[in-house]
């Protein structure tokens, strides 16, 4: 088993217990672990059996845990004993270790310590395993004296098969044999026959029996066993026992040696029970798409209502355009699948990788489980419509039958063609332009939109292979064929197109009419045996791409803008800031601090000669001004507080128990300005919670008590602006830079009275203090990975945003949680120089080491329960708590080689192996102790300083809720998401290339269509029905994943009140506008000019293009409403698609408007017929009355003109044209004021909800 950072950000309790829980299983299976950690307490460490430490990629150490610590003394590293073993060897592979030389002793970097490794015995082992031929099992073994051992020679045969003899020592018995059943300790038991080539005598380093010439074997032996006989307590040994005795586990290894553990069918129906329970977990999902089935079932059975069945030609077009309808309706109910297979595919690329199974066991998997769901939609859909509208019962209802086949087929052809894209598209961007995509072409191909006579000859082939073509035609076959068997000769007035066929069936009369008549029209099956083809080739596909490709991720991609130079003038190199910033050198200072790298200073009398650019950073300004000596100069001065807290107390009600809960209890202290405290402790959050409560934001659903003091008064509401919080949740906008992020943050927190130069100058410094200079032009969307270095800087960041708006009080919760201990010391480096300059830092740390806690000057330590155990010093090497805790009666005493913190946190029961009761009551103790009457004190005498109130208080009051301007907000808030726009190249880029691609294909496909008959005047009025469908579905879906994915950025910044919440859905609301402009002009630019259509004027194609652009803007509004009222975005998209789809079907084209029923009130309320009326009138208006016997008016065959027969049809007028499109502007700022107030009001969209 292998595994990479497991519990990245999680506790070292937590890694305690999970590799408590992997030993266990190992040594019960008899298998082996590998695991990749940086962070673990000495508990932990100690149940590794050996350990591998890697510096720079370079191998440093290969062996025995228990002798990685002496190697690197042997090579003048001497560990302290507060220090931990884990600590001590990222500090050496880190190249931090001259803190721990012993006097005379070199320091050695890299390239020395891996020469010393590649010269020791531990790496001469390592190879000696390697090259042995045979195979052969090598365990750990922690025994007692009294072991039978003898020497015995042996021929071996290393890996070229070559043969010399060796020396080796044998297991020839055991004493007592109870004796040596091993303990967890041990990675087996000691059998007879085991080759012993290592062993420990008493704590020693282990010494390797089988390295070295065979001449010195029998001299080393001899002292080996000399000191067996003087062994006391246990010994180490390192045995070999050969695998060709027989094995008892040989049967599972021959099983495991195959390419996949169980065969094909036992793994795929394993796949398809896991796949049914992960249905089953998304049962709502699966309910929401059932109801969407349902609701459109519904719908377009009573749009349709009782249409079928009846001989007039409008209402067989109707019926018509039900197949047409249901098809794609049906279709597109899957899509909502797109993004659930593509949250599950990097799950599926790690079990294939690990070859848990095969890629068609997961393609069948899916395959199965789709098909009850696809059938229960088809049945609900099929009965909702069928019936509602009439459609035919002939044949014994075998037709419904066959319509009901038909549903399914189509239902699950969409199933598997989303499938097939989820498996192509590399990010959920991707998958929605190609889903997008596939779907037009699906739509425009279908038969419906464009008559197969006007498609010209080059697209015909396309038509042919379109699935959804030929469940239309086996549609119009089915209800045509069995619905309209009456003779034409009956309907020769009503029906025009019986005229030329009058001895014919009117179904097949219509039949021919509407070019659905294909030569395999006598076969009925054939578009089945299609649907099932495209199926099956959608499947094959998608297993095929499965197979052979896999996409590093599936979160959006970010790019990374090019690193700008930086001036020639500008005085700090980064590169040397940023080493000697890890490198810095331990040394005890006052309070027990190590000393920390001082801020870099500017050469004296220093002149920055700066330029103009877009990135606002020092360089970017054109002035030139003199930089003095010293940096506090150019630094903001900080307000000073103290911060005192008497017996606070916070409890929530449970939300199953609705009991009360308590988080802490009775906690007291205080902090001045200059000074770190620590909280420690307390469980489930309990050190979190008080930190929220100390910044002022009090968790919702509890109940606090206490005083709490700024400057010996209450805190006011402007408390919060005076404090920064940095979160654990390192939440930030993506696509802005490091150095962006600081600017937006500084710009809207810092007071009004400072100037735009000094602010920026404020940023390079924080920058520079928090050495992300050299990652200050880098997207922060690049640093989401969280390993490594990137998760060291974001770190960095989320600290830097906050200084960047200079507090007085820092609070950080878990600042370095998941960071290893060269992160860890960069992190606490940093913060110990902000008491240099007067700022206060409050920090959780859970289960700190010495070294992290002696950063501070103060720690709170609570209990499990909550209630406080210590307020007071940290110490060199936290002496003062062990002092304290050791000085209460019934503690035991400390031993010298114990970690400090990890004594007081088991004497206090909460020990990392576990949580014991406490030794005693130390809430009580403290509560008697010198140190609370100290703090208490101290907290009385702060309070009644009345001069020292007024004083500090006039400082810090503010007279407004926002330090910065309100126009200042929305143009910075309006600034960042033009930003986010720009550079989320595929939202943007692909939104106007999607745009272009379906003007190109809508324009080749409509290329000048003439009126020369009924069927090109149909076929160019339906180009715009099928452009406002296309670009309206697409604007109001793909809005949605893109609003939130900087949501938690936004929760941030309300938590740290920077803005008006309104102005961050105005900010969406203003900046799609340019993009949508652009979209829409070269949709119409492309599309119209090859169609031809409302291009007769300049103005025609400006009145055009300006109300799709509304119409536009209107859908996207509409995306984002829906956005805001939905709790979820899986919810907003169903009701997108649901509103969507009824809007298009009730919009007087494919049901005019005069057979409507139940919906005239949706046809005046939709945004889809008021664009397609205007839209359409602006390409057909012809003033036919100015016509006598010459007119450039089209006319039709039968001496109509075009624009009378679409407007009597579409109940069309010139007239209404400024009242349709002044309601379709409101509809557009309806959309946005309700997305607007839906933002502000529902409580789904507040900070307290996240």
């Amino acid at each position: 088993m292998v595994y990479d950072q497991p519990l990245t950000g999680s506790d070292p309790a937590m890694t305690y217990d999970l590799v408590n829980t992997i030993r266990a299983v190992c040594r019960v299976q008899q298998s082996s672990a590998v695991m990749a950690l940086n962070r673990l307490s000495n508990e932990a460490f100690d149940h590794f059996d050996r350990i591998i430490l890697l510096g720079e990629g370079h191998l440093l150490y290969q062996g025995p845990r228990q002798d990685a610590v002496t190697y690197f003394a042997q090579l003048g590293y001497m560990k302290p004993p507060h220090v931990e073993s884990w600590e001590f060897l990222q500090d050496i592979a880190a190249e931090n270790g001259m803190q721990y030389l012993l006097p005379r002793s070199n320091i050695r970097g890299l390239e020395e310590l891996v020469e010393c490794y590649y010269s020791s015995d531990h790496y001469l082992d390592v190879i000696r395993v390697i090259g042995k031929s045979k195979e052969f099992s090598t365990y750990w073994v922690e025994s007692e004296p009294g072991i039978g051992l003898s020497l015995k020679k042996s021929n071996i045969f290393n890996s070229n098969n070559a043969e010399h003899q060796e020396m080796e020592v044998v297991v020839t018995k055991l004493l007592n044999k109870s004796r040596y059943i091993s303990g967890i300790e041990s990675s087996g038991n000691i059998q007879v026959g085991d080759v012993v080539t290592g062993i420990s005598i008493n704590e020693e380093p282990m010494q390797y029996l089988a390295i070295g010439p065979i001449f010195d074997h029998k001299q080393h032996l001899n002292k080996v066993f000399s000191a067996l006989r003087q062994a006391r307590g246990h010994i180490r040994f390192q045995l070999e026992r050969s695998d060709n005795k027989g094995n008892e586990n040989e049967p599972r290894w021959e099983q495991f040696q195959r390419p996949y553990v169980q065969p094909w069918w036992k793994s795929t129906r394993t796949l398809i029970q896991r796949q049914l329970r992960i249905l089953k977990q998304l049962h709502v999902l699966s309910t929401l798409r059932v109801i969407q089935a349902c609701i459109l079932g519904i719908f377009a059975g009573t749009l349709f209502y009782k249409l079928g069945g009846q001989y007039n030609l409008q209402h067989m077009n109707s019926v018509r355009a039900l197949g047409f309808v249901t098809t794609m309706s049906i279709l597109l109910i899957n899509m909502p699948q797109l993004p659930l297979y593509m949250l599950q595919r990097p799950t599926f690329y790690k079990h294939r990788d690990q070859r848990f199974f095969r890629t068609s066991s997961y393609v069948v998997a899916h395959c199965v489980t789709n098909l009850p769901q696809a059938f229960i939609e088809a049945l609900l859909y099929s009965v909702c419509v069928y019936f509602l509208a009439g459609l035919t019962m002939e044949n014994n209802g075998v037709v419904f039958l066959d319509y009901l086949v038909l549903m399914f087929l189509v239902a699950y052809f969409g199933s598997s063609i989303f499938f097939f894209l989820s498996a192509v598209a590399s990010i959920p961007e991707v998958a929605n332009a190609l889903a997008g995509l596939v779907v037009s072409i699906f739509l425009l191909f279908s038969g419906f939109v464009i008559y197969p006579s006007n498609i010209p000859q080059y697209w015909r082939w396309l038509m042919q292979i379109n699935p959804i073509r030929w469940a239309n035609i086996s549609f119009c076959d089915q209800q045509f064929s069995y619905g309209y068997k009456e003779s034409c000769i009956k309907y020769l007035n009503q029906l025009t197109f019986c005229k030329g066929n009058p001895e014919m069936a009117s179904g097949k009369a219509y039949l021919i009419y509407a070019e659905l008549v294909t030569s395999v029209s006598g076969k009925p099956y054939v578009p089945y045996m299609i649907l099932i083809g495209w199926t099956l080739l959608a499947l094959l596909m998608a297993l095929m791409f499965l197979n052979k490709i896999e996409f590093s991720q599936i979160s959006q991609s970010v790019p990374q803008i090019n690193e700008r130079k930086f001036s020639k003038n500008y005085l700090y190199d980064v590169e040397v800031y940023s080493s000697s910033l890890h490198g810095y050198i331990e040394d005890p200072i006052e309070s027990g601090r190590y000393k920390s790298l001082e801020p870099p200073k500017l050469a004296s009398s220093s002149k920055i000669v700066i330029s103009e650019g877009e990135n606002g950073s020092v360089e970017s300004w054109r002035e030139e001004f003199r930089v003095e000596v010293e940096s506090e100069h150019l630094t903001i001065p900080v307000t000073p507080i103290t911060l005192t807290f008497l017996d606070l107390s916070f409890a929530r009600c449970g939300k199953v128990t609705k009991e009360e809960a308590i988080d802490f209890e009775n906690v007291s202290g205080y902090v001045k300005p200059g000074t770190m405290l620590a909280l420690v402790g307390g469980a489930n959050g309990s050190a979190s919670t008080l930190l929220k409560c100390l910044s002022g934001r009090t968790p919702p659903g509890g109940s606090f008590t206490g005083d709490i003091r700024v400057n010996s008064t209450k805190p006011s509401a402007d408390f919060s602006r005076s404090v920064g919080y940095a979160e654990r949740l390192d939440a930030h906008q993506p696509y802005l830079t490091i150095r962006e992020s600081l600017q937006f943050s500084a710009s809207l927190r810092l007071k009004n009275g400072i100037s735009k130069t000094r602010r920026h100058i404020h940023v390079e410094l924080v920058l520079d203090q928090l050495g992300l200079q050299y990652y200050a032009n880098h997207l922060v969307g690049s640093l989401r990975d969280g390993t490594g270095k990137t998760y060291e800087v974001a770190k960095k960041l989320t600290i830097a945003v906050e200084l960047a708006a200079n507090p007085s009080i820092l609070f950080l919760e878990e600042p370095i949680s998941g960071l290893d201990s060269s992160g860890t010391s960069a992190i606490l480096s940093i913060l110990s120089q902000l008491p240099v300059y007067g700022q206060s830092v409050i920090a959780t740390v859970s289960h700190p080491n010495t070294r992290a806690l002696s950063y501070f000057h103060q720690v709170i330590i609570l209990t499990h329960e909550g209630r406080q155990a210590y307020f007071g010093p940290v110490g060199l090497n936290c002496h003062e708590i062990l002092g304290y805790f050791t000085a209460i009666p019934r503690v035991p005493p400390y031993i010298q080689t114990q970690n400090p913190i990890s004594f007081v946190m088991g004497v206090t029961g909460q020990g990392i192996p576990g949580r014991r009761l406490a030794v005693t009551d130390f809430v009580e103790e403290f509560q008697n102790s010198h140190l609370h009457e100290v703090s208490m004190k101290v907290i009385n005498n702060t309070t009644k300083n009345k001069k020292f109130a007024k004083e500090k208080d006039s400082k810090i009051s503010i007279s407004r809720n926002y330090p910065a301007s309100f126009i200042r907000q929305i143009w910075l808030v309006l600034l960042r998401t033009q930003k986010f726009l720009w550079r989320n190249v595929n939202y943007t880029y692909s939104r106007f290339t999607g745009c272009v691609m379906i003007g190109l294909l809508m324009g080749s496909l409509y290329f000048k269509i003439k009126y020369e008959d009924t069927y090109g005047v149909t076929s160019r009025s339906l180009y715009i029905y099928m452009q406002t469908i296309l670009i309206g579905v697409i604007s109001a879906n793909n809005v949605i994943p893109q609003i939130g994915t900087d949501r938690l950025a936004y929760f941030r910044e309300m938590r740290s009140k920077m803005y008006l919440p309104i102005f961050y859905p105005v900010s969406w609301v203003i900046s799609e506008i340019p993009y949508f402009l652009i979209a829409t002009l070269a949709f119409v630019g492309i599309g119209n000019g090859m169609a031809g259509i409302a291009t007769e004027r300049a103005t025609d194609l400006l009145a055009y293009w300006s109300v799709l652009f509304l119409f536009t803007l209107c859908m996207t509004y509409f995306g984002m409403m829906i956005t805001f009222l939905a709790p979820s975005p899986i919810l907003a998209a169903f009701l997108v698609s649901i509103i969507t789809s009824l809007w298009i079907s009730a919009s007087g084209v494919v049901v005019l408007f005069s057979d409507i029923r139940f919906y005239k009130w949706m046809y005046w309320t939709n945004p889809f017929q008021y664009a397609m009326s205007t839209l359409t009138t602006i390409s057909f208006y012809c003033d036919t009355s100015l016509c006598q016997r010459q007119c450039s008016c089209p006319r039709l065959p039968d001496g109509s003109y075009a624009w009378d027969r679409i407007a009597s049809i579409r109940s069309l007028s010139q007239e209404r044209i400024d009242a349709d499109v002044v309601t379709l502007a409101g509809m557009c700022t309806t959309f946005a004021v309700l997305a607007l107030l839906f933002f502000i009001i529902l409580k789904h969209n507040s900070q307290q909800a996240h």
